[in-house]
């Protein structure tokens, strides 16, 4: 059975309540990581740098609960032998953007279903207008030949390949994008400290991560 994971570059920017409030400076915050993270505090501050503690705190636990877990669906299937298609939604509009909102939590649904121009009255307003009708239908399009063939297509876009060997993905920008190796070392960090929080036993596994995570000793089966 194939799969179809990904997530929004933005998750956490509607679901601040998951974020931890940054900490007072850059040194604070880097000592709060390294206490956490030990041998993987290098590693984890490449990716989510000090010098812009907004954005840190925001990508950390978007990383460690929609982009680790969408990308290992994809290399557990694919090591299974069988197919998997990972997308990040990276979609901007005005409204989004003036709301502080790029990419927010379950900004693909209206996209996706076809529903851009019946969204809640709270949501950032779609524009109605010939790019984002064209985009919208092209999310459609790839969807519904998915849910039909188990591959998903869409005329006159970009090829969608599997995973594979290369970590293939389709990036939804302003026109689908097809990529590889989606931000790179990410998935190896959150893998490595969820090897360590299992091999611990007693690490609950939600949002507290980054600078709100347990310490993370090094066990002896994980990297």
């Amino acid at each position: 059975m194939p799969v179809l994971a990904g997530f929004n570059i933005g998750e956490i920017r509607s679901l601040r309540i998951l974020a931890p409030p940054p900490p007072g400076s850059a040194a604070a915050y880097e000592a709060a990581i390294r206490e956490r993270y030990g041998d993987l505090a290098d590693a984890w501050l490449k990716l989510y740098p000090a010098k812009d503690l907004g954005e840190a705190v925001l990508a950390a636990p978007r990383d460690a609960m929609y982009g680790w877990t969408s990308e290992r669906l994809a290399v557990k299937q694919t090591a299974l032998g069988q197919s998997a298609y990972l997308y990040l939604f990276d979609h901007g509009y005005p409204a989004a953007s003036e709301a502080g909102l790029h990419g927010f939590h379950a900004a693909e649904i209206p996209f996706v279903f076809g529903t851009a121009a019946d969204t809640p009255p709270y949501w950032p307003k779609i524009p109605d207008n010939v790019a984002e009708r064209r985009f919208a239908a092209a999310m459609g399009d790839y969807w519904v030949s998915f849910a039909r063939t188990g591959r998903p297509e869409a005329a006159g876009q970009a090829e969608w390949r599997p995973y594979g060997a290369d970590a293939a993905f389709l990036a939804f920008a302003d026109i689908p994008r097809p990529g590889v190796r989606l931000m790179p070392g990410m998935y190896a960090l959150h893998e490595a400290a969820m090897c360590r929080r299992r091999a611990a036993g007693n690490l609950p596994w939600n949002w507290n991560t980054g600078i709100v995570s347990p310490v993370l000793a090094k066990g002896p089966d994980c990297p």
